[in-house]
Order: C-alpha cells, then sequence, then structure tokens
C-alpha cells in the first residue's frame, strides 16, 4: 500500500471518529442499537417457536450429564476465543466473557461471520489499538480457526468418502451434497494458500499464531469428545462412528461462510438422518429436537442478559 493510500485512509479514519463523536450521530446509533436489539430478539423467538415448544416437552432427554455436556460446549467456544484475544490484545477480557458469548450467538444464531462485525464495532471504541489493528487480528484470528476446522473437516470426509460412508449423509439430506463439495473447495483453496503466503496474509506474530493453533485444535478436539460423549449418553447403543460422521456433518455446515443459523440446518440434517441411527426414531429426533431448542432459547436468555452492562477490557500489568 503507497503511503498516500494510508495517508488518505488515517484522514477518513480522523474524520469517522469525529462525526461518531457527535450527539445527535451518537443518538442515532444507540436508537439503531435498541432497534437491533429488538430485531434480534423477535428473529431468535421466531426460530424457538419454529421448533415447537410443545414437541420439546415431550422429548427432552432425562439424564441430567446431558444438560451439563450441552452447557460445557457451549460454553467451550467464547472461552477459547477470551483467550485468544487476551493473548494477542494484551489486555485482560475476563469480565468480557459475555461479548464473547454474544459474538456466538451473532454468528451461530444469526449469520456467520455477523460475531466477527459485532466484535470489531465493540472492540474499536475500547481498546487502545487502531482500526487497522483490530480488523487485522480479528482476520488473523478467523484465517487460522478456519485453517483448522477446514482441515479437520476435509481429513474427516476423507476417511468417509473413502469407506463409502458419506452415502449416509447425501442420501438422507440430498441438499448436503452441494455444503460438502462448497466445505471441499473453500478448504482446498485456503489450506495451500495460507501455507504458501503467510506472511503477507497473517500479520501476528509467528509465536502468537502456534499459541492461537493450539488453542483452536485444542478446543476442537475438546468439543469432538465432549459432543460424542453428550450423544452417547441418550444413546448408548448407537456406534461412536455413526456420532463422527454427524459430527462431520455439523462441522461442514459452520464451514459454510455467511450460512443463516447453521445450527438449524443442522438440526434439519440430523432429523432426517433419524432413519439411519441404530436406535429408535423417537428417542433420536426427540435428542435432537430437544439440543436444537436448548440452543435457541440459551441464545435467546443470554442475549438478555448480556444487553445490560458496559463490558471494559483491562490492562494488563507490564512484564519486566
Amino acid at each position: 500500500m503507497t503511503e498516500e493510500k494510508v495517508t488518505g485512509l488515517k484522514k477518513l479514519g480522523q474524520t469517522l471518529h469525529t462525526h461518531l463523536q457527535k450527539p445527535r450521530v451518537r443518538q442515532g446509533l444507540k436508537l439503531l442499537q435498541w432497534l437491533m436489539t429488538g430485531l434480534i430478539f423477535l428473529y431468535l423467538i421466531f426460530r424457538v417457536e419454529q421448533i415447537g415448544w410443545a414437541e420439546v416437552r415431550h422429548a427432552l432427554p432425562a439424564a441430567p450429564l446431558f444438560y451439563l455436556l450441552f452447557f460445557v460446549i457451549y460454553l467451550c467456544q467464547p472461552a477459547s476465543e477470551l483467550l485468544i484475544y487476551r493473548l494477542i490484545w494484551n489486555v485482560g477480557l475476563w469480565r468480557c466473557f459475555p461479548v464473547f458469548v454474544r459474538k456466538k450467538i451473532f454468528n451461530t444464531g444469526v449469520m456467520g461471520y455477523s460475531g466477527e462485525a459485532y466484535l470489531c464495532f465493540w472492540a474499536i471504541p475500547r481498546l487502545e489499538l487502531s482500526q487497522k489493528e483490530i480488523f487485522s487480528t480479528v482476520k488473523d484470528n478467523n484465517i487460522l480457526s478456519a485453517l483448522t476446522s477446514n482441515s479437520m473437516t476435509v481429513f474427516l470426509l476423507a476417511i468417509f468418502f473413502l469407506t463409502g460412508q458419506i452415502k449416509v449423509i447425501t442420501n438422507a439430506d440430498p441438499s448436503v451434497t452441494s455444503y460438502l463439495i462448497l466445505a471441499a473447495v473453500i478448504t482446498v483453496i485456503l489450506v495451500p494458500v495460507v501455507i504458501r503466503f503467510r506472511r503477507h496474509i497473517l500479520a501476528l506474530p509467528p509465536v502468537i499464531v502456534r499459541k492461537v493453533l493450539t488453542i483452536h485444535i485444542s478446543r476442537l478436539l475438546l468439543v469432538l469428545g465432549l459432543q460424542i460423549l453428550q450423544w452417547n449418553v441418550v444413546l448408548p447403543e448407537v456406534p461412536v462412528t455413526t456420532w463422527v460422521l454427524l459430527i462431520t456433518a455439523q462441522m461442514v455446515l459452520t464451514r459454510i461462510p455467511f450460512l443463516p443459523n447453521s445450527e438449524l440446518i443442522f438440526l434439519g440434517v440430523c432429523l432426517s438422518m433419524t432413519g439411519f441411527v441404530n436406535a429408535p426414531e423417537a428417542r433420536v429426533a426427540g435428542m435432537f429436537v430437544a439440543a436444537g431448542a436448548l440452543t435457541q432459547g440459551l441464545h435467546l436468555l443470554l442475549y438478555a442478559l448480556t444487553s445490560f452492562g458496559n463490558f471494559r477490557p483491562v490492562a494488563l500489568p507490564q512484564q519486566s
């Protein structure tokens, strides 16, 4: 980027900052924030209604461990991202955990990558970093997360493709085939490009990149294990390979950019595959409907609880 372009971007940023400080603009942004909050509330209520409250009441699993594991799995993503951004921003973020919960809600309950936009706009007025640095670090973390998840997804897809079990997903829901192809194409392009041009694409130092990748890999393996354990608690007679196949389908869906509410789409895939699971269809459907409703209901509850409070990062003590 030329020096003239950098100077132009700085002037644009200064002008934008000046306008944002005007009382009318701040009031307008506040009104827009409340409007968006109301729309998201309505959206999440609509999603819960789509699943059906009555069906859920009759289908909830009885095992308490199922619900404990559900909450642990739900919180793994925001917890790992809090650790990552504490590392790359070098600020204390423990008080800001609700921010990362909301980021998860935006990404999985509304639309992919909407959470990243929310995080950037939350961070800009609260961190002693430039807008460019904030957008760059969020971009780098997304690339590393996608690199980890896409690599694992393609690895699992390759195993099931070679063993012929991939037909279980495609036969149950033919629309998933397009998702599989798209996810594979994204990975085939993304992984070599990031590895080859990592010094030009990633602004984070190599030592930070290695630590962030370690957190992503650890979180991914932990969630995979906990998810299999959660389903096994309700249906212990189902082979582990069946659950791994379902997790693969879920990972494929989460790799599709800007896919609206991937969790509900995954719920539809699971319900269409009940006939392929070696267990009574009603129990299988009940487990997935319960999990889907719990997810959307928890999205709604936590979004409401985290709508209040001005969560601010704290400076870390300087290392001597």
